[in-house]
């Protein structure tokens, strides 16, 4: 009777703590079913390891040009420059629309439909009318200058990504009676890593600046998955990036531009947002930045030394393409590539991914006989996957663990968020996942649209 009683408490803790599991992973998901040319449906989610959580996602519709625009922002050093650039970064982005493709002359605050942010995009009255006015300056000198107008849509990017982060440096300037917006000082001085996708009908454009990263899901025609990578980390493991570094400052820096795989000794990203620190000459730094708490790095020579210049990849879609990852390093850490994009295909399928199977050496024919048979087993039993949500399932994944059945991922993953925001990040970063499904009538039937 006791070991009765005893058995039924221990099912009843291990429902509930499944349960708690499955909320929290859940609290920030978000679906959209779009089915608006190349997008079929959106899924979101996100966990913080930050208090407060430095990553932000949002997601819009550029009325004037019919592109769509999904973004995830990592921010470093607080907040303030990833909450503001997931929703100021937009209006630049629409007011960048090449004359070729502008289908109404829209002015440009009303060029912008939201679709989804994480961010409550709240600014103050005194800041919104400033980046209004920004905007509508941006916008006019775009269009007067036939070199932009009438360019690429790679350059019309890298240009609203600059003018961006310029106006958002600026803002932080003394005004012209010597008062500093404290505000805009603090958006300054944090920093964001992003990558953004621009999809307009069959042509998708990836925007990146940092270590946040974008994955191309690919069918092939026997029915597997293969990842393709559509944006490159700007970090000491790249080198073209070390030597872009390299190149920019006097052979004199050659010890001190990059110490210990950081920028100044200091930020992992190479390029960001933000991170006036690394931008702005010394004697600027100590009126604006000194007085607030944020001191200079050491070896500040030759600034700037971060850029803002986005890579941009261009890539056609097809109908074999059918879907789009865009993820925060904080997931990265934990999965790679190919296997995220197994994850999302088996998804896609109805069906819990596994690890390829691999045997042990020394393994006998009859042991790989049956460890197969045990694998199909398991496999015909939970063919369900937990979550709707594509970018949920995901996240349980990179935490939980690919292998060994539900009941050990949910023992890692009841481990990993026992511990709050706060103290997580000694374990872990914020982990933010937008998965865009496209759709495969429309690209089947639109081959021949040439940008």
């Amino acid at each position: 009777m006791l070991k009765r009683k005893f058995f039924h408490e221990f099912r009843r803790h291990n429902r509930s703590s499944r349960w708690n599991a499955d909320a929290h992973l859940r609290a920030h998901e978000r679906s959209a079913n779009v089915e608006d040319d190349a997008i079929m449906r959106v899924d979101t989610c996100q966990l913080a390891a930050n208090n407060p959580i430095e990553d932000f996602y949002s997601a819009a519709k550029c009325i004037s040009s019919r592109a769509f625009l999904f973004g995830v922002f990592d921010g470093h050093g607080g907040q303030q420059c990833s909450r503001h650039i997931s929703t100021n970064l937009y209006p630049y982005l629409c007011a960048s629309v090449l004359k070729k493709h502008e289908i109404g002359n829209y002015p440009p605050d009303q060029r912008l439909e939201w679709l989804f942010s994480s961010s409550d995009g709240h600014l103050p009255n005194a800041f919104k009318s400033r980046e209004t006015r920004n905007i509508a300056a941006y916008h006019k000198e775009f269009k007067k200058n036939p070199n932009t107008y009438t360019g690429t849509v790679r350059e019309a990017l890298k240009l609203a990504f600059e003018t961006c982060d310029k106006d958002l440096g600026d803002n932080a300037l003394p005004n012209a009676k010597g008062v500093i917006d404290r505000h805009a000082a603090m958006v300054a001085a944090s920093g964001s890593c992003c990558t953004l996708a621009h999809i307009r009908s069959r042509h998708l454009h990836v925007a990146n600046l940092g270590d946040a990263a974008a994955v191309l899901g690919v069918v092939n025609p026997n029915g597997s998955v293969t990842a393709r990578q559509l944006s490159r980390a700007h970090c000491v493991d790249n080198a073209d990036e070390v030597q872009r570094i390299r190149i920019a400052h006097p052979a004199s820096e050659s010890q001190t531009v990059l110490r210990g795989g950081r920028l100044l000794g200091e930020l992992f990203p190479l390029r960001a947002f933000g991170d006036v620190r690394y931008k702005w000459p010394l004697d600027l730094q100590k009126v604006v930045l000194e007085p607030l708490g944020h001191p200079p790095p050491q070896h500040l020579y030759t600034p700037p030394y971060l850029s803002t210049s986005p890579e941009v990849f261009y890539h056609k879609l097809t109908p074999n393409d059918r879907f789009l990852v865009l993820a925060t390093d904080g997931l990265w850490e934990w999965l790679d590539p190919d296997t995220v994009v197994r994850l999302v295909h088996d998804h896609t399928l109805g069906t819990i991914t596994q690890q390829a199977y691999v045997p042990k050496s020394g393994t006998t024919l009859q042991q790989v006989r049956e460890q197969l048979k045990e694998r199909a087993r398991g496999e015909q039993k939970t063919k369900k996957p937990i979550d709707e949500n594509c970018a949920t399932h995901i996240i349980r994944h990179a935490l939980g663990g690919v292998s060994g059945g539900a009941t050990k991922q949910y023992e890692r993953l009841i481990d990993i968020l026992q511990v709050p925001p706060g103290r997580a990040r000694n374990y872990r970063d914020d982990i933010t996942v937008i998965v865009i499904h496209f759709n495969e009538t429309f690209l089947d039937g639109h081959e021949e649209d040439e940008e």
